[in-house]
Order: C-alpha cells, then sequence, then structure tokens
C-alpha cells in the first residue's frame, strides 16, 4: 500500500511564481539568484515554472537569500503584489529587506556615487 500524507506540500506551480516575482521585485538575474543558493539556472527555472519542488535546505537559501520569510515564499498571497514596480518601490523593498549593516552600506555607496549622479545619468543615456 502507498502511503500518502494529505499534508504534504504541493503548491509547487504558485510557489515557483511567488519566487521569481520576488527576484525579480528586487531586480536580481535568474542567474544570479542560482549562483546565490548554490543552484543550477536551469534548476531555477524549473523551480519558478513549478516543475520541480525543493528542499528544506534550498528553501532555506532562496529565503536568506530574497530576504523573505519560508511561510510568504510557500503561502504567500500574490494577489497583494504588483505586476510592475517603479525603481522607488524597488529599492523601498530593497531597503525594508536590508539589515542594518547593510543598510550603512547602501547608505556609503549612494553617498559616494550622489555627488556625480548626473554625470553617471547622462553617461548611461548615450
Amino acid at each position: 500500500m502507498s502511503r500518502v500524507n494529505r499534508y504534504e506540500y504541493t503548491d509547487w506551480k504558485d510557489f515557483g511564481a511567488r519566487i521569481k516575482n520576488y527576484r525579480e521585485k528586487v531586480g536580481m538575474t535568474k542567474e544570479k539568484f542560482a549562483e546565490n543558493i548554490n543552484r543550477t539556472e536551469n534548476f531555477v527555472s524549473e523551480l519558478e515554472k513549478g516543475r520541480k519542488s525543493c528542499s528544506v535546505h534550498t528553501l532555506h537559501q532562496i529565503s536568506k537569500v530574497l530576504k523573505i520569510s519560508t511561510d510568504d515564499l510557500l503561502y504567500g498571497d500574490m494577489s497583494e503584489m504588483k505586476e510592475e514596480y517603479n525603481n522607488k518601490e524597488v529599492l523601498l523593498e530593497i531597503i525594508d529587506r536590508c539589515s542594518d549593516e547593510e543598510l550603512a552600506v547602501i547608505r556609503d555607496l549612494i553617498t559616494a556615487v550622489y555627488p556625480n549622479l548626473e554625470y553617471i545619468v547622462k553617461h548611461n543615456e548615450k
């Protein structure tokens, strides 16, 4: 007789969609995300499409990298999330997920770049 656990997690398609949404929300490429969770880009693609499940260890890595709780990844409400985010919303989302130490680094980076921002913007337009 096969053993079926009625409490087994089965919502891998929505789980994958949430991962993709959170990854894109913070502006992380699939390649960089795969590198950060020590998996292949193909694994991430399959996971985001809901074709693969993952171990508790991988779930923990994903949670750490995206700085989102495992509950939000597993059971989050996608209807609350917007499809598109403007630059300010992306930055605020990243800031909200940072530790005080990470925020200090971000502050230092912005402070260092800000005086030259106009030049950088013009240079990027070309």
